[in-house]
């Protein structure tokens, strides 16, 4: 029985195996077809060695005739070392930082040219790091292997030695979550069109972020606002959690009895998002001093992150009572194979028929970001919220206050 179904399996691929004639021929059974690459981390095999399976299946593919590969990373492994002393970037502007870098180079860069010449067509990532400069840099890549490239198109090769890179943007799908499911997955209060929700970024990198995240969720009068660490105007080692932008706070108020989700775009050792969602719940954080420009204590706080491993002490870390829930998605799946105790605050969100839609799209000729609106993921129940057993949010309140749970 297996044999016959290898048969009627092969039987959709043989016109790729045989000439006009009828004759059989090897070597092109993908002639004419794209290839999709699906990466994401793993438990079992570092990083190194996922990406050189990524370069072997592709550079394979090409070989048995694919006209196009395309590469849904849901995490691209070097972007966050996007920058060196040879890369204009606003971070690399100082002496120190120079020393730092010093010899080093951007891997960023170097994995973008592997994945080129190993015959990767376009790479689809979603929420990228940095990706304007890893676009910068994709750009530097097809440029110094334009001979090479050139070279192909004489000899008519699907080997193009270039490489497209998208960034897909999840913030329609945050948005979503928080307007259609903040209340029964949140507990937030989002009446009035989100007057008592407050949308907040840990450090001023995600700023554009949270802006689109508050935008897409259609709560038009909910807060924004945008933390900083630095430090003190007197050089000492005293660092001040400063308030660098606010939208929708008042003076008399502040952030009294609100509903905070913090947004960014990683979580690695979690100690951002401790000191940030504590110094907002008014507790005393050594070394930090509260901006006298934040008053008041939030009714609720929610952390989002697109990915997290969960490593080291994060989970020691995030499980601080000032942070009532935890939202991340599976573009980084060792999260949830991590959450130890943070299984009772923490839910997922499945990114893969948004990324089915953007690859699509991208097919097409489209950009999946024009495509991939609130509406549209509504409409077509693109996103699967996924609730680790035991989840406090959705246990029986009876059962917890009679002493079963």
């Amino acid at each position: 029985r297996k044999k016959c179904v290898e048969r009627e399996e092969f039987s959709r691929y043989l016109e790729n195996y045989q000439t006009e004639e009828g004759n059989r021929i090897w070597g092109e059974g993908l002639k004419g077809r794209t290839v999709y690459i699906v990466h994401t981390f793993d438990n079992q095999y570092d990083l190194q060695a996922l990406d050189k399976m990524n370069e072997f299946i592709a550079w394979t593919a090409k070989y048995n005739g694919a006209e196009a590969v395309v590469l849904l990373a849901y995490t691209l492994t070097h972007s966050a070392q996007e920058r060196g002393v040879h890369h204009e970037h606003p971070r690399m502007e100082s002496e120190e930082a120079k020393y730092k870098f010093d010899g080093q180079s951007p891997l960023s860069q170097l994995q973008l040219k592997q994945y080129a010449t190993s015959g990767i067509d376009v790479i689809i990532n979603p929420h990228n790091h940095c990706s304007k400069e890893t676009n910068d840099l994709c750009n530097e890549v097809n440029n110094e292997l334009k001979p090479m490239h050139e070279a192909s198109l004489v000899k008519n090769s699907t080997l193009r030695y270039q490489v497209q890179f998208v960034d897909v943007d999840l913030s329609p799908m945050v948005g979503m979550f928080i307007s259609d499911y903040g209340k029964t997955n949140l507990d937030f209060d989002t009446s009035n069109h989100g007057e008592n929700i407050l949308f907040m970024g840990p450090d001023k990198g995600i700023i554009d972020f949270v802006k689109r995240v508050r935008e897409k969720s259609g709560l038009t009068n909910s807060a924004l606002a945008a933390m900083n660490k630095c430090r003190a105007d007197d050089g000492s080692n005293v660092d001040l959690l400063e308030l660098v932008l606010s939208e929708g706070l008042t003076a008399e108020r502040g952030i009294e009895g609100m509903d905070v989700v913090l947004i960014d775009d990683s979580i690695r050792s979690g100690g951002t998002m401790r000191k940030n969602t504590e110094v907002l719940m008014g507790m005393n954080v050594e070394g930090i001093v509260r901006d006298p420009k934040i008053k008041g204590t939030p009714r609720r706080v929610a952390v989002y992150s697109t990915r997290t491993n969960f490593a080291g002490n994060s989970r020691d870390i995030l499980y601080s009572p000032a942070i009532n829930d935890i939202v991340i998605t599976n573009s980084d799946p060792r999260g949830i194979m991590n959450l130890g105790e943070l299984d009772s605050k923490t839910q997922m969100l499945w990114i893969n028929f948004i990324m089915g839609e953007a690859a699509r799209a991208v097919e097409c000729g489209k950009d999946p970001n024009t495509i991939l609106t609130p509406d549209y993921i509504r409409s077509n129940q693109l996103l699967k919220i996924d609730i680790p057993h035991g989840h406090q949010r959705f246990i029986d309140p009876s059962l917890r206050t009679s002493g079963i749970i």
